[in-house]
């Protein structure tokens, strides 16, 4: 397996993959396909704004799964883990802490302190796999009703 960043060009496999994961996973993210769906080139290429995308192949053309960094410019500290889906049928084989891992380096390459995360209400299977790439949950109140915010340390 690997993972690597995904460049702007390869905007329609980030475009394919969040389309998918939004498909799968409905209730899991902050957005709807609908919504991203309509997205123009322009925004897949670009999006997130000062962020990057990661994405976990099995061989060059098997993509298994998605993660984002994204900064928020209130808090140039902290990278948001954004938008991490696995590939159904590739779960359970550890590579959520590989995305994890890759976006981790990300932050820790760019100097800030921390990895933080927003997880939806009842999303039970990707809280027990965010624990055990090291996320540990935090008493901030989440943007969503119901959700729980983790954070990791990045270590120097």
């Amino acid at each position: 397996m690997e993972v690597r960043p995904l460049t702007r060009d390869e905007w329609q496999l980030k475009r394919d993959l969040r389309l998918r994961a939004l498909q799968d996973s409905p209730h899991a993210f902050a957005s709807t396909y609908a919504r991203e769906a309509r997205r123009s080139e322009a925004d897949w290429r670009t999006w997130p704004a000062g962020g990057a995308f990661f994405a976990a192949f099995a061989g060059p053309a098997l993509p298994l799964g998605i993660a984002g960094a994204w900064v928020a410019a209130a808090d140039p500290a902290t990278t948001h883990l954004i938008s991490m889906w696995v590939e159904p049928a590739a779960r359970g084989r550890g590579i959520a802490t590989h995305l994890a891992d890759a976006v981790t380096g990300w932050a820790r390459d760019r100097g800030h302190d921390t990895v933080e995360l927003e997880l939806a209400c009842g999303n039970t299977a990707a809280l027990n796999a965010y624990l055990r790439c090291g996320f540990t949950p935090t008493d901030r109140e989440p943007f969503t009703v119901g959700g729980t915010v983790l954070v990791r340390a990045v270590k120097p």
